[in-house]
């Protein structure tokens, strides 16, 4: 589909989210009629058993949906809903994530009038640690690439504390004393961003070696690096993020496997943007070495084949 449809559309990918995507949805049916130049929710869903599919279009009839009949994980089930999609912008929104008003048109707007944006996202508040979470950069140490905070978090960790521990509404709390505020370049968080369509599908979307998890949201931000776009967190605007709830119904403990399987196909991928990896072949041998004798088999070969000079982890 071309972007001529609706201004917005939400993608939602989900796997087995039945009793907890709900309210969500129904914060996006209440925003629905009232969003300019319309707004489109597409349900993209992953396989699942619960009957996710079914039971939601009984409730909310007037989205759309996709039933996938076989697992793409995370980066692959969006792509297929951004094909569904018909907007002139996407929001990729987890199950997981509770809206705080509509941050949607506080994004968009960034994005409008900043052209060299490729992803414009709210301040994303993890309810398991009571911290900002987007606000981070790359740090390079021991031949990998490793999330670390930027100077500002604190600060906003502290401030959207105090709103959301007041009465009230923090979404207007918020766009009032963020006023002004520019955005703050980051690393992407697929959690919740807002792109243009176009942008999107110029990147190829997720790439899909990242299968089915984790560090596909940085290694498109680093694909729209290329371009001469960047990733930013608007501080106008802020969500909450029930961490990895849908991630461990779906793999539980297997999730540090899969995080840290793909960290090291981000560096490998990524090793002409990343600055001071040094001999990174000799950190993934020790890493190789040290499960030679238990841990997973196919994170072992990983990293001994990245000592090597291969690229096929």
């Amino acid at each position: 589909m071309g972007s001529s449809g609706h201004r917005l559309s939400v993608v939602i990918p989900s796997y087995n989210a039945l009793g907890h995507v709900e309210q969500l949805l129904g914060t996006l049916a209440r925003l629905q009629p009232d969003f300019p130049g319309g707004l489109q929710v597409a349900i993209v869903d992953d396989a699942s058993t619960d009957g996710t599919v079914p039971e939601l279009r009984m409730t909310f009839p007037q989205f759309s949906y996709r039933e996938g009949r076989q697992n793409l994980g995370f980066g692959g089930n969006v792509n297929a809903g951004v094909e569904l999609a018909d907007g002139q912008y996407i929001a990729v929104v987890n199950t997981d994530i509770e809206l705080l008003g509509n941050p949607f048109t506080v994004l968009i707007e960034a994005l409008r009038m900043d052209d060299t944006l490729f992803a414009a996202m709210p301040l994303i508040w993890n309810t398991n640690f009571d911290k900002v979470e987007n606000l981070q950069y790359l740090l390079v140490r021991r031949g990998l690439a490793w999330n670390a905070d930027l100077p500002q978090q604190e600060e906003y960790t502290r401030m959207l504390s105090g709103l959301l521990d007041e009465a009230g509404h923090p979404a207007e709390r918020l766009l009032d004393i963020m006023r002004g505020r520019p955005p703050l370049p980051t690393i992407l968080c697929g959690a919740m961003f807002v792109c243009s369509r176009e942008r999107f599908l110029q990147l190829g979307g997720f790439d899909p070696r990242y299968r089915p998890f984790y560090w596909e949201d940085v290694g498109l931000g680093y694909e729209a690096r290329r371009r001469g776009w960047q990733c930013a967190a608007v501080p106008q605007a802020a969500v909450l993020h029930r961490h990895s709830v849908s991630i461990d119904r779906k793999v539980g403990s297997a999730k540090l496997d899969y995080l840290l399987l793909n960290q090291l196909r981000f560096v490998l991928y990524n090793r002409d943007q990343l600055h001071g990896l040094g001999n990174y072949r000799f950190w993934c041998l020790l890493r190789g070495l040290r499960l030679a004798f238990g841990g997973n088999r196919q994170l072992r070969e990983a990293y001994m084949h990245a000592s090597m000079g291969r690229d096929d982890v």
